[in-house]
């Protein structure tokens, strides 16, 4: 019979000899540069926000007038399991004014699918250490569309986020939010996104 540190030893002895696994994921492929797709986020639900990856400038629509609104940048990661934002917030007026009191500021997300909910989930991050976990989101027609509470409330207000697509290489993303639980809705913001191919994410 083994002795305990006779047995021990031995365990260590296989265990130093088994090979190392070499790794096999990237980062470039973690976050979307050369992508790889995961076995376990390959279904059709976990695509639903492709129409958003990509390069986009911004615009927003201030005084009926459309001005520079930021940049973003939308890609998969971990092998599609979710897809990231990545944007800045230039000139958005009072909507992100309330929450920072300044008009401008970077922030992103993660998006990803919920199999048990079968809804999408949305996790804001600011340049301010604001965290929003409450977003829900689900796919219509040509777009997608979050649902959350506002960050800074008491729990009373709704903020709603919708993604539609308006064009080849356009898309649109509206702001609202409503204070009677989602009866009536108040559209806060709203921004035009240009596609920009093949170019760096350069505010101009």
């Amino acid at each position: 019979m083994l002795s305990i540190k006779t047995g021990i030893a031995g365990f260590l002895l296989i265990a130093t000899s088994l090979p190392i696994r070499a790794q096999t994921v990237t980062p470039n492929q973690m976050f979307g540069t050369t992508p790889y797709e995961s076995p376990s986020c390959n279904t059709p639900d976990y695509h639903e926000l492709d129409f958003m990856h990509g390069r986009w400038a911004l615009k927003i629509l201030k005084d009926g007038k459309w001005v520079p609104g930021g940049y973003a940048d939308y890609k998969p990661a971990l092998g599609g399991c979710i897809s990231f934002e990545y944007v800045s917030f230039e000139n958005w007026g009072d909507f992100y004014k309330t929450l920072s009191g300044r008009n401008g500021f970077a922030g992103f997300a993660i998006n990803t699918f919920d199999k048990e909910a079968m809804n999408w989930r949305q996790v804001w991050v600011d340049d301010l250490g604001t965290v929003i976990t409450t977003f829900r989101g689900r796919k219509f027609g040509d777009g997608m569309r979050f649902v959350g509470h506002a960050p800074n409330d008491n729990g009373t207000e709704l903020q709603k986020f919708e993604y539609i697509i308006t064009g080849e290489d356009i898309r649109e993303l509206t702001y609202d939010m409503s204070t009677d639980g989602g009866k009536n809705w108040t559209q806060i913001a709203r921004i035009q996104m240009i596609r920009q191919a093949d170019k760096p994410l350069v505010p101009k």
